[in-house]
Parts: structure tokens; C-alpha cells; sequence
């Protein structure tokens, strides 16, 4: 038979079975619902505590799709075109569309170019049964048999089915180009806008794509020019053409990239939304802040004042950008705060005590106040001779390096109450805080420093900085160069300074006294100052003496199994003077420039003192036993 006649008795032997009487198993159709809770995105999202995207992240590679689509949010100019070029008589057929199966018949009969007859209906049945599709066996088109369960799969669809479940359904599920799958994912990829946004240029395009999804561009083109002549704009062929030119490569960007790094780290199912507690409106602002400064990188972290809570972070100008919020640097004179608090918290200090800022030999007293704000490191070494040993809690108030969500915790915690609350940035992320200082001792020790502190973390390339207002912690850090250090302290100045008063009006907890204070010999002039309750001092002098444990040193282990029985332990001061009092574990054990004791074996704390009972110093020792 030629191949003339085995067209027209295919065509004949088609529009008899189809337009038979046909009993349809609707049993076997799948449920709209169903249909549409199955559909899962290739991407997961952000959001922030509003519900606001804040960023999305591709997980799935096999296609790419996006949100499932109600029909009532599609542009009018897409179901327009889709229904010109797809099925006219969508709204009149039962599934079957018999004036087009006549006329493919006839085309396919007489001509060599074949023409389909699958109405939406039927085409939406080849999209949800994978036995229906074309392409086995090398072929390109549908079996015959194909096209028979096809149409009975199409005439139970439409009898159980609504036309805008079908009509919806079709457009979240039909393929589009490359990997993409629904009208979503193909919209924002192929126009970047929104489905209820498009028009009628962009709807025609897209439509065209449904015959051909790999069409070269130029066969998309005269498509769509002819669809959008068709439904009344014929002046729009221009815009088509360019729109199908620049189709290629398919991309799926992220719609919305405020928090790339953090999408990065939290996200890991396809389909979920993350719920953050961050901010949409911080987020903005701090990320056009960051830009408008120009660095080379940068990063920022915002907390909640009240609740430690994450309200922005940017880990980078660009989403390619490594996520510098979780570099880590040497935490260094950022810690200077918290030594101070503790200091004042253990009553070992006051803002007024006298630091050595020089020598042994030469000693050059300042006051604790003075002596931090000028950033002397003498001082901070004197002042850490007389902290206690490991009280620190074990958290990273401890640590030696930080990252900046914990500098900007700890800086949270020096100006508010004292008490840790570790940075988190999902609902529900809250821990219990953790006591370190009291909220007295945290106002007191913190207010030696300036509102903002800053310091270089790579030398003549990068610096952070902290601070905080009534609201909000701030941590930032910027590569910039050799001035690094002058910008980055700038800009943090300017953001807590545009949120609300600069500098912040700080409330003076309970338990916090002011007193005036004077200085014999004056080495310092007369003012007000911070006390705890109970360690106020109307005259501050330098000790009398100026003398420091020579030995043992500092954390020496003193083994008592290498020395001969009975033999003690000698205690030397660096000047032999009868003022000096020795005490080991809160105990007296003599007098003088040098003392022989006999410690007992384990952690052993010991002070020198001068008569006045002003601590001079202090180490700890460990003593093996025999």
C-alpha cells in the first residue's frame, strides 16, 4: 500500500474510533488536588520573620521549576496566546477537538508536513502519564495507539476535571526550553518577570514554545510574530524577534538574592520555605549601605538588642562572594571590654584604680578609665594579672577568635545586661542566656571604650568594627586597603548614628553609682566616675610599693618529686621590702621580700600585697605531690 492510502485509512480509522461513543475510566484520572500537591520546586526559600523572600536557592538539577500557578494569577495576554496557538475551541470540545482531527487528517493525507489535532486536554494527559508520551522506539511522534488512550485519558480528564484545573495544570506542568517545566520557571527565566505580569509580545513567545520548546529561534520568531498578528497586535513582531533572540542560554537566576550566603547554609530541601527571623528592610539597607561604600568586600551583621535575634546579614557584596561573616580573626583588643567588666564584676578594680603603664622599675600610673580608652597594652597586662583564672563560662565569650555574628554577641552583651545570648537566625533558634558578668559591671566596663571599636584584622587590607545603639549591635568588616581601619569605624559611626539617637542613651543599671573621685599625687584631674555599690573611693594613690612575683612564674608547674623531703617552695618578690604580704589561696603565709611555703599538691593561687592590703599581683601554680 502506498503511502497515500495508508494516511487515509489511518485518518479514517482515527476520527471512527475517536468519535465513537467512547465510556471513559475516570476512575484512573488523578485528582486536581493531588496533581498539584505532587508538584515540588527545584528551589527552596528564604523568607524573613514578615514572610518576605529574602532568597532562593536552586537544589534540584534534573529540570528547573518554580511555584505551582493559580489560574487567577496569569496575565490575561498569556491564556489569550496560549489558546490561539494551542486550542481554539478549548471552551466547546469534551477532550476531543473533531474539526482539527478532520483537518490534520486531510493535512497529513494530501501533504508531507503532518499536523497534530491534541487539544490542551490531550496534551495535559501525555504530561501526566508517562505512557502517553511520544519518542519510543527512536520515534518522534505518538503510536497510533498512543493517540487512542490519549483521547480516552483526555475525555476523562474533562469529565472529571473543571477546564480551568485543566487549564491551570497545563501551563504548571507543560515543558518550555532546556530544563524548563511550567510557566513559572519559564517566565522568570525567559523574561524575568512574573506570570501575571507578562504581555502580549512576551505571552506569544512563550506560547510558541509549547509547539517547539528547541525551536532555533528564527522558527520561534515567525511563530510568534504570526500568534501575536493573530491576536491583534501585528506592530509588536519586532519586540518578539528580539525576545526570541535572547532566549539563549537558559538560566534560572534567583528571583529574589538579599541573603545569598545565609540560603547557602540553611537551605536543603527542594520545595521548603525557611522561616528567619531577619528583617527584609535591614537586610536592604545594609546590603545598599555596604555597595554605596565601594569595598572590595565586605559583611555586616545586625542583632536585636533585646532578644540577640539576627535582623540582617550580608555575607558579601556578591553571591559568589565567600560568606565572610564566618571568617575568623584573632579577637585581641575586641576582648579589652569584657576583661574590664570582669575585672569590675570581681571587685578587683574600679574605674578609678591605678594601672602600671610603664616598667617595673619605672612604673607610670594611669587609671583603669584612662588607661583603656588610650588602648595601653602595659595597662591591659597589669589589669589581667589581677583577673581570677577560669571563670570564664565555656561559650565564645572564651574564645580567642571570633567571627562576627559572635563579636557582634558580645559587644550585645557588654552594652545591655551582661548576659550572652548566642547569635540565631531561625524562628524558634532562641537558647537561654548565659550569665557572664552582671548588668552593673557590663555598663561600667564597656563605657572605658568608645562607642565604636575597631581594629585591622589583615594588615594593610582589611578592618571590622562594632558598636551599638538603644536597638540594634552592629559587626562589620571591610576590605579596603591601608585605610581600612578609618572606613570601616566611618561607616559603622553612620549607621547606628541614621538609627535613632548617636550616641545612645545609655540606662544606668541598678546597683551602679556615680562619685566624685580625686587623685594624690593629681596624675589625673578630679571627676565624676562609676562605682559598683560598695567600692566607691573618694582618693585614689599609687601604691606604695611598686613589686611583682618574680617567681615562680606564671602558671609554673612545681613538681615536689624532684626535690629532697621537707624542702618548701620559695616565694620571691622583685624588691625585698617588710611591707610586702604574701598571701597563697586566700591565706597569709609571710612577710617580706621572700617567703618559703609548702603547698599542698593541685592549683595553687598566689598574691602579694602591700601593706595598705593593695593587690600588687597574682599567678596561679600547679604542685605536683610526691
Amino acid at each position: 500500500m502506498n503511502r497515500w492510502c495508508r494516511n487515509l485509512l489511518c485518518a479514517l480509522v482515527w476520527i471512527v474510533a475517536v468519535s465513537a461513543p467512547v465510556l471513559a475510566d475516570t476512575q484512573l484520572v488523578p485528582e486536581f488536588a493531588e496533581v498539584r500537591a505532587a508538584h515540588v520546586s527545584s528551589v527552596a526559600r528564604l523568607v524573613d520573620r514578615h514572610g518576605e523572600p529574602l532568597a532562593e536557592r536552586q537544589l534540584r538539577f534534573d529540570d528547573d521549576r518554580l511555584d505551582w500557578v493559580g489560574l487567577d494569577a496569569l496575565s490575561p495576554a498569556l491564556l489569550e496566546a496560549l489558546l490561539e496557538a494551542e486550542d481554539r475551541r478549548f471552551y466547546q470540545h469534551e477532550g476531543v477537538d473533531w474539526r482539527a482531527v478532520a483537518a490534520a487528517a486531510v493535512q497529513n493525507l494530501w501533504f508531507e508536513h503532518a499536523r497534530g489535532a491534541s487539544t490542551l486536554t490531550m496534551q495535559l494527559a501525555g504530561l501526566l502519564d508517562p505512557a502517553l508520551q511520544p519518542g519510543g522506539h527512536g520515534h518522534r511522534r505518538r503510536s497510533f495507539e498512543q493517540k487512542w488512550d490519549q483521547a480516552l485519558a483526555a475525555q476523562a480528564l474533562e469529565a472529571r476535571w473543571s477546564k480551568a484545573q485543566i487549564l491551570e495544570a497545563y501551563l504548571n506542568l507543560a515543558p518550555f526550553r532546556g530544563r524548563l517545566r511550567g510557566i513559572s520557571a519559564a517566565a522568570w527565566a525567559l523574561t524575568g518577570k512574573t506570570a501575571d505580569t507578562l504581555d502580549r509580545p512576551e505571552a506569544a513567545v512563550l506560547a510558541a514554545l509549547l509547539r517547539g520548546p528547541g525551536a532555533s529561534p528564527e522558527v520561534l520568531s515567525r511563530r510568534a510574530c504570526a500568534l501575536v498578528a493573530r491576536i491583534g497586535s501585528p506592530t509588536a513582531c519586532d519586540r518578539v524577534q528580539a525576545l526570541a533572540a535572547a532566549l539563549d542560554p537558559v538560566t534560572l537566576t534567583p528571583r529574589w538574592s538579599l541573603a545569598p550566603h545565609l540560603a547557602a547554609r540553611v537551605l536543603r530541601e527542594p520545595g521548603t520555605t525557611v522561616s528567619t527571623v531577619l528583617d527584609a528592610r535591614w537586610q536592604r539597607r545594609m546590603l545598599a549601605a555596604l555597595r554605596a561604600a565601594s569595598p572590595a568586600r565586605a559583611a555586616v551583621v545586625v542583632l536585636d538588642n533585646a532578644t540577640g535575634a539576627v535582623l540582617a546579614e550580608v555575607g558579601g557584596l556578591r553571591a559568589e562572594h565567600a560568606d565572610a561573616t564566618g571568617f575568623t580573626y584573632p579577637a585581641a583588643a575586641m576582648l579589652w571590654p569584657l576583661h574590664c567588666a570582669r575585672a569590675v564584676d570581681k571587685r578587683v578594680v574600679t574605674a578609678a584604680s591605678l594601672l602600671n603603664t610603664g616598667s617595673r622599675d619605672a612604673p607610670r600610673w594611669l587609671s583603669v578609665r584612662t588607661a583603656m580608652a588610650s588602648g595601653d597594652a602595659n595597662a591591659f597586662a597589669d589589669l589581667s594579672r589581677r583577673l581570677p583564672e577560669g571563670d570564664v563560662p565555656a561559650s565564645p565569650v572564651s574564645a580567642h577568635a571570633l567571627d562576627l555574628p559572635h563579636l557582634a554577641a558580645l559587644t550585645r552583651m557588654l552594652a545591655i545586661d551582661g548576659q550572652w545570648r548566642a547569635p540565631y537566625w531561625q524562628a524558634g533558634g532562641a537558647r537561654a542566656p548565659e550569665p557572664v558578668v552582671s548588668s552593673a559591671a557590663a555598663f561600667i566596663g564597656s563605657d572605658f571604650f568608645p562607642p565604636v571599636m575597631a581594629a585591622m584584622v589583615t594588615p594593610g587590607r582589611a578592618a571590622w568594627a562594632t558598636g551599638a545603639n538603644a536597638s540594634v549591635t552592629m559587626a562589620v568588616w571591610m576590605e579596603t586597603g591601608p585605610t581600612a581601619l578609618i572606613e570601616v569605624r566611618a561607616w559603622l559611626t553612620d549607621q547606628l548614628a541614621a538609627d535613632g539617637v548617636w550616641p545612645a542613651e545609655r540606662v544606668v543599671p541598678a546597683g551602679v553609682l556615680r562619685r566624685p573621685v580625686r587623685f594624690d599625687p593629681p596624675i589625673e584631674n578630679a571627676r565624676d566616675e562609676w562605682f559598683l555599690a560598695g567600692t566607691a573611693v573618694a582618693v585614689v594613690s599609687p601604691p606604695q610599693l611598686s613589686a611583682q612575683i618574680a617567681s615562680p612564674a606564671v602558671r609554673e608547674i612545681i613538681d615536689l618529686r624532684d626535690r629532697p623531703p621537707g624542702q618548701g617552695v620559695l616565694l620571691r618578690a622583685t624588691i625585698d621590702d617588710a611591707r610586702l604580704r604574701w598571701r597563697m589561696d586566700g591565706r597569709e603565709v609571710g612577710t617580706g621580700g621572700t617567703v618559703l611555703v609548702h603547698p599542698a599538691p593541685g592549683v595553687r593561687i598566689i598574691e602579694l600585697f602591700d601593706a595598705r592590703g593593695e593587690r600588687l599581683d597574682r599567678l596561679s601554680v600547679a604542685v605536683r605531690g610526691r
